[in-house]
């Protein structure tokens, strides 16, 4: 949950007065900048810590500031955190790993939403490609006012084949302390599901082409405890032709430098996306074709199973969807299947083994009238692993699905979705 927005964070604020644990926040800080190390601001906080002793909160503090250390490419690491408590502070193991699973099973720092709902828990759920912070507003620039103005609106204009006026939003969440360094970087990926950062393509802003931009809230200045912010400078987004894309924001402080890294794997691709709470990718789009390419990737050396499914909701009775793949060999082992609507709600699917280290286009048309505002064509990728594959103890730990795990069934991993909608 967002914590309320001050001003000011030192032990002497108002904040520190209504907060009795803003003292080892301001602890954990002075660690942090005299550059000390993460255990070693473990035992500074422990042994200033005033009964009762508290080590969910010791843990989230320093998970917090020390994003760096225990960001391990695609997650924050709850392993290394529980050993750095343990052998810090010689504390029972089972109870570092609980206090480390705590710590990072809620996003500290600048958030981006993965969509309207999201409230900062790790990991995210499947629908994480609906972000609204993630803002493009054709050809008419806006103030860091106007988009704190807008916080719970899809701003989503394109200007095809132009050059476009491109934000980032972030809030200051569960941290208790002010965040001088906040940056944004911006991407864009073609439309479909799971590119790797190798894919993507880095947005430089505006008018004097850096690769990052700062972030400010309303007042100028380091962002408050709970503080809303978006980027000073627009970023300029000029993708070629009239065709979809997927678009890109990542926060950054000097907490978590949040700087993407290839991954080279799918299982990176899908911890990085739902667990990184200060990136959020905004796949929403308005169908311009009857034929709409979709790109995916098996980023895995192996042969994957993969499974796309388009979920239609409130399309015109009689449209005719059609889902199969633009690759001859592909299409040949699996059909194009076709499907006309019937009901507010239905779903098609196809699926195919996918060679390893591919990359290609499941396309998905469109038969019948232009989408009315309100329906929906939201496009899934599932990847799916059998008991022997060798993620699925990470997938189902990842996920909780202990049940799949008992019964040694197969399981889904999301790997994205795009979705199309009507106007």
């Amino acid at each position: 949950m967002t914590t309320t927005t001050t001003a000011t964070t030192t032990s002497t604020s108002p904040t520190a007065i209504a907060n009795p644990n803003q003292m080892y926040w301001d602890l954990g800080l002075q660690a942090f900048q005299q550059g000390q190390t993460a255990t070693s601001a473990m035992q500074t906080l422990y042994n200033a810590w005033l009964p009762p002793f508290n080590l969910n909160l010791l843990a989230a503090i320093v998970g917090a500031l020390y994003g760096d250390t225990y960001w391990t490419r695609t997650m924050m690491d709850q392993t290394l955190l529980a050993y750095n408590l343990q052998a810090a502070l010689g504390l029972n193991p089972a109870d570092c790993q609980k206090a480390a699973k705590y710590a990072f099973t809620n996003w500290y720092g600048l958030q981006v939403r993965a969509n309207m709902s999201d409230q900062g828990g790790i990991p995210r759920g499947t629908n994480v490609t609906n972000s609204p912070d993630v803002v493009v507003n054709g050809q008419a620039p806006l103030t860091v006012q106007q988009l704190i103005n807008l916080w719970n609106v899809y701003q989503w204009d394109p200007a095809p084949g132009l050059k476009n006026y491109a934000y980032g939003r972030a809030q200051s969440l569960n941290i208790q302390l002010q965040i001088s360094k906040p940056v944004l970087r911006m991407y864009y990926s073609d439309a479909g599901f799971n590119p790797p950062p190798s894919s993507w393509v880095k947005l430089l802003t505006f008018n004097g082409n850096n690769e990052t931009s700062p972030l400010q809230g309303v007042n100028a200045g380091p962002i408050p405890v709970g503080g809303r912010a978006a980027n000073v400078d627009a970023f300029g987004l000029n993708v070629p032709g009239s065709g979809h894309y997927c678009a890109i924001s990542v926060a950054g402080s000097e907490f978590f430098t949040n700087n993407p890294s290839d991954s080279g794997s799918n299982w990176d691709s899908y911890t990085w996306i739902t667990n990184n709470g200060a990136a959020g990718w905004h796949n929403i789009a308005v169908p311009s074709a009857s034929e709409e390419p979709l790109k995916f990737y098996n980023q895995d050396a192996t042969p994957e199973h993969f499974v796309f499914e388009a979920h239609a909701s409130k399309v015109p009775a009689g449209t005719v969807l059609s889902l199969g793949f633009e690759d001859r060999k592909l299409a040949s082992t699996s059909p194009t299947q076709s499907a006309k609507i019937s009901s507010t709600y239905q779903v098609l699917t196809t699926e195919a083994q996918i060679p390893g280290n591919y990359s290609g286009n499941a396309i998905l048309r469109i038969e019948g009238k232009p989408l009315p505002a309100g329906a929906s064509i939201d496009c899934r990728l599932l990847w799916v692993l059998p008991s022997s594959h060798k993620n699925y103890l990470q997938a189902v730990a990842h996920d909780g699905n202990t049940g799949s795990l008992q019964r040694q069934e197969a399981v889904r991993v999301q790997l994205g979705n795009f979705t199309f909608i009507g106007k």
